[in-house]
């Protein structure tokens, strides 16, 4: 049997497919998560925390690289799971993330910025915005059908398929 006549018989394998470097598309901003964002984090809200005391004082001063541009690019990074700084940069600049308008800043930059931001602040917000979304939740109307089930149960789960 030729060589040619093996390789019509067994396909050559192109390999694990878990294995293959995976190459990340940022995901798209969908309209409704974005609109449920801005509600749960207002850009107002990091006021108060740019005069926290302490000693990151000085790394909060007002700069291109503020607080809720760093808010936004991590949230962004997460929300739209963006691959890298590299990319996080690109989109800043070329589309803007969330609530910051297009930006050109470097990479050496916001990562710079992204080892000097305390993450005390990130602790902070992430209770102000838990807090409002149980608020949030406890403001929902529900259908007559449901009421029943809500005084028994905190949370209803629904699968597919």
């Amino acid at each position: 049997m030729s060589k040619k006549q093996m390789a019509r018989q067994h396909p050559r394998r192109k390999g694990n497919p878990d294995l293959r470097r995976k190459t990340n598309q940022p995901g798209v901003e969908i309209p409704e998560i974005t609109k449920e964002l801005f509600e749960l984090l207002e850009p107002t809200m990091f006021t108060p925390l740019k005069y926290l005391q302490g000693t990151h004082e000085k790394m909060m001063r007002d700069r291109v690289l503020n607080l809720p541009v760093m808010v936004a690019l991590v949230l962004s990074i997460v929300y739209r799971q963006i691959a890298g700084i590299s990319e996080a940069v690109r989109l800043l600049e070329e589309e803007g993330l969330l609530w910051v308008a297009s930006l050109k800043v470097s990479k050496q930059a916001v990562s710079k910025r992204m080892m000097n931001v305390p993450a005390e602040i990130f602790a902070i917000l992430l209770k102000e915005v838990l807090e409002k979304a149980a608020e949030k939740g406890k403001k929902l109307q529900v259908g007559e059908k449901w009421e029943k089930i809500r005084e028994k149960f905190s949370a209803v789960w629904i699968a597919d398929g």
